[in-house]
């Protein structure tokens, strides 16, 4: 039965990624930032209740309310992003690769967003990119991006990445941890079908407290610090249910 629920919901998705891609657009390009949140959040809620995929989030009290900030995530599934859709309230926008715009409508509805486009292989460009966007921090938008610039094979923090910390300190603004354990499990990286074999399945998600980016001298002590943070978090959290 998980079989079957697992290929109608991945039809399901297709067509409402379609429909709220095309409806995301719109919103976009009419300036309704707002609302576009609106429609990812429903769009995420949907993709997740559709493969019987909760969240259980903890620590919300210490994401910022105001002045902007960046969410680094441990990038286990594609079941990330919408779980911390659905776990914040914040204006929120996503650093995607660039190979991901390309796609018809998808791409076209991050681009109407204002989606950071990351070229994984140009450094250069991405702090280009980084830099443009961090005059959005006054308008209280929270960036959500992936230190470890890819998903893992495996279900454990792989080697952080620079970029993000350095778009942090260059801004000014704190870096919230985000611990996410359990999309492994409902997702693994070879698996096209999401949550076979369970029913019900539970995705844990943790905000840890903000790391301050302006009180490291070091960025190799800032991205280490935040890495073990979040690291010795991973290795208490609970497995999906």
């Amino acid at each position: 039965m998980t079989y079957i629920r697992a290929v109608l919901g991945a039809l399901i998705n297709v067509l409402s990624t379609l429909f709220f891609s095309i409806l995301v657009t719109l919103l976009g390009f009419l300036g309704q930032q707002r609302a576009a949140t609106s429609a990812i959040r429903v769009w995420a809620a949907i993709l997740l209740g559709t493969f019987g995929v909760r969240i259980e989030v903890e620590g919300e009290e210490n994401i910022p309310r105001e002045g902007g900030g960046i969410l680094v995530f441990n990038h286990q599934s594609h079941l990330d992003i919408p779980s911390i859709v659905l776990a914040t309230h914040q204006q929120i926008r996503f650093g995607a690769k660039i190979e991901l715009f390309k796609i018809p409508f998808f791409g076209a509805a991050m681009s109407s967003i204002g989606t950071l486009k990351i070229a994984r292989d140009n450094r250069t460009e991405v702090l280009r990119i980084y830099q443009d966007a961090a005059k959005r921090f006054a308008d209280g938008i929270l960036f959500v991006l992936a230190p470890e610039g890819t998903r893992q094979r495996e279900p454990r923090l792989g080697r952080f990445k620079k970029g993000p910390f350095v778009f942090a300190q260059k801004a000014g603004v704190p870096v919230v941890p985000v611990v996410l354990k359990g999309a492994f499990d409902a997702l693994p990286p070879k698996s096209m079908l999401v949550n076979v074999g369970k029913w019900r399945r539970t995705i844990h998600l943790r905000f840890l407290p903000p790391v301050d980016s302006v009180q490291f001298e070091s960025l190799d002590t800032f991205v280490n610090e935040t890495f073990n943070r979040m690291k010795d978090e991973f290795e208490r959290m609970p497995s999906g249910t």
